[in-house]
């Protein structure tokens, strides 16, 4: 396409407005449009840095992975033609560059290239920003451009848009030098445009299947609760029949899904924690592939007794070694008394377990045992707890009459400006029962360390923590590895009705000798897939997982933990004890570094 303009128009526009009889109309307007946001002389557009340019490129990872092959293809057919293609996000920023590599050579010189950022309020009248600004293709030639030294590009642009709901995804530009004779270029860029949009909505397609198959996965611990699936558009995927009829607010909802599209390309605990509270009554929780998320799963509490394994007997567990016998013995003491407990032990130690055993050896054990979720909570909740307008008001209520335990789970996970409300609640609760109820906490991190940094009240610690017990992890009682694994081989085969899984003298070598992150939960979840999995329930070491056949890996691992956490000190240090700019310099969301600092045992930096 030859400009509709020349040289002398485009000077005598710049000098005194002059507008040539013969301009496009689309360019005048971007030409007024950017003569307005006062772009003069730019010999090039504006560059990101690394660093902006990575968190760019990351946000967009769903538009790349979907133009993939299309570039591919592209650059191969591009190469040696004088042309390139360029992929940016719907702000303008190249993100991937194919095609010939003298073209993109000479694209660096005017930062028409990865980083550079080419909407119209940044460098004025051209293609890629022209197009985003109109939502449909255009081509730009020569002196039609705003600024002068980009008169020596022509550039043809297609908007891609999301297939999930329509949102203007970015663009795909085809570029080319004066000197080079092009004369398909809008024609090669729509259909780019077309197969990407065609590649995205397959994608998209396959991650609603995928979301479908994950709530079936987790549609037995789910029991009965109402369940609603939202894809990355908000959309439904699945929804039980009686999900609409129960949920309390349904303004609530309609705003939380009008929120997801927006959120969807940051990391997964980001999404939960800017979501968290948007719809009281419900769990939520977003389901990912990897660290892309693809959808949110929310599901509306029924308060119900939590079932009290019937291997949850105090004797049984003590009989599994020394250390466990000693713990046993002090919770069958403290089982008899009227005093709250807390049980701190790393993630999957069994805590649950222990409070169970602790429930039914107390007096109490004929009640129901109830778990509360603290991570879930908010003031507002608790105040409407408080009036007893709630479900779990109800159930609390009951509670206090019939008598049982209450089990709160992750109390140091309760918001600040909610733990105050957790007191009065628990005391309005004890001052209503009539026969008592056995008041246990759990806990992962140490609650005690919290409260000296200021993050968790003190009259509520010493209201939960009127005894602790501390369940040592699996890699310090060693001798306990293999009797533990015969009880949860044993407890496995009653509960499914199956085979008890047997171990080779090998097999149990390799993994009494494994340091069990994941504790007792990963020892369960081994059982489960190695009975899913053999065909004879012998299992040798060939059968076991990777991870515990590798000591020179888990050697490796032990030194690569070392340098993470290293890292991670110096990053804290280095931010003054702001997590938030800590993530940042490490290149990870805040959620994962809270997780990282649990794990390694790093207090989190009292806010100021």
């Amino acid at each position: 396409m030859v400009a509709s303009i020349t040289k002398r128009d485009w000077e005598e526009f710049m000098a005194v407005g002059r507008v040539p009889l013969s301009v496009r109309e689309l360019v005048l307007q971007s030409w007024q449009r950017s003569a307005g946001n006062g772009i003069t002389g730019l010999k090039s557009a504006p560059k990101l840095g690394d660093s902006e340019l990575m968190a760019r490129r990351r946000e967009a990872r769903r538009l790349r992975h979907g133009a993939r092959t299309a570039l591919q293809k592209a650059g191969y057919l591009l190469n040696h033609t004088g042309n390139m293609l360029l992929l940016c996000n719907d702000r303008g920023v190249v993100l991937d560059v194919a095609g010939d590599e003298a073209t993109q050579a000479r694209g660096r010189e005017n930062h028409l290239h990865v980083g550079g950022r080419w909407n119209e309020s940044s460098i004025g009248t051209n293609a890629i920003g022209t197009a985003i600004h109109l939502r449909r293709p255009m081509q730009v030639s020569s002196v039609e451009h705003f600024c002068e030294e980009i008169h020596r590009w022509n550039c043809a642009a297609t908007p891609i848009t999301d297939p999930a709901d329509g949102r203007l995804l970015g663009v795909v530009d085809i570029s080319w030098p004066n000197d080079v004779e092009q004369m398909n270029a809008a024609a090669l860029s729509a259909t780019l445009a077309l197969q990407i949009e065609a590649d995205l909505g397959r994608n998209y397609a396959m991650e609603r299947e995928k979301l479908v198959e994950r709530l079936h996965m987790r549609r037995p611990r789910l029991g009965s609760d109402p369940v609603l699936v939202l894809d990355r558009a908000g959309r439904d995927v699945f929804a039980t029949e009686d999900f609409r009829r129960l949920c309390d607010d349904n303004d609530a909802l309609d705003s939380l899904r009008a929120r997801i599209p927006d959120l969807m390309g940051r990391m997964p605990g980001d999404i939960a924690e800017a979501l968290s509270g948007s719809l009281p009554g419900a769990d939520l929780e977003v389901i990912a592939e990897g660290e892309d998320a693809v959808g949110v799963m929310l599901s509306l509490r029924r308060r119900r007794p939590v079932p009290v394994s019937h291997g949850a007997d105090l004797d049984k567990i003590g009989s599994i070694g020394p250390v466990t016998f000693e713990l046993c013995g002090r919770a069958q003491r403290l089982a008899g008394v009227h005093i709250p407990i807390l049980i701190e032990g790393e993630t999957g130690t069994g805590k649950t377990f222990l409070a169970q055993a602790i429930h039914r050896a107390s007096p109490q054990a004929g009640g129901s045992f109830e778990m509360l979720d603290c991570s879930t909570l908010t003031a507002q909740a608790l105040r409407e707890d408080l009036a007893r307008e709630t479900r779990r008001s109800a159930m609390l209520e009951q509670l206090a009459e019939s008598g049982g335990a209450l089990c709160l789970d992750r109390p140091g996970a309760t918001p600040p400006e909610a733990q105050k409300l957790l007191l009065s609640l628990l005391e309005q609760v004890s001052a209503r029962a009539r026969t008592g109820i056995k008041l246990l906490s759990l806990s992962s991190t140490p609650l005690y360390e919290a409260m000296q940094e200021g993050r968790f009240r003190g009259d509520l610690y010493y209201r939960l923590a009127g005894a602790r017990l501390v369940i040592p992890p699996l890699r310090e009682r060693r001798q306990e590895i293999v009797p533990s694994l015969n009880m949860i081989a044993a407890r496995h085969a009653r509960t499914t009705g199956g085979r008890e899984l047997r171990f080779t003298s090998g097999a149990l070598g390799v993994l009494a000798a494994y340091r069990w992150p994941g504790n007792l939960l990963e020892m369960s979840n081994m059982v489960a897939a190695l009975d899913a999995l053999s065909p004879s329930g012998l299992i040798d070491e060939r059968n076991l997982p990777p991870e515990m056949l590798n000591q020179s890996a888990n050697r490796e691992d032990h030194t690569l933990r070392g340098s993470e956490k290293a890292e991670i000190l110096e990053a804290v240090e280095l931010s003054g004890g702001n997590l938030t700019e800590a993530a940042r310099r490490l290149g990870i969301a805040r959620s994962t570094l809270y997780l990282k600092l649990d794990s390694y045992g790093i207090a989190r930096p009292r806010r100021s």
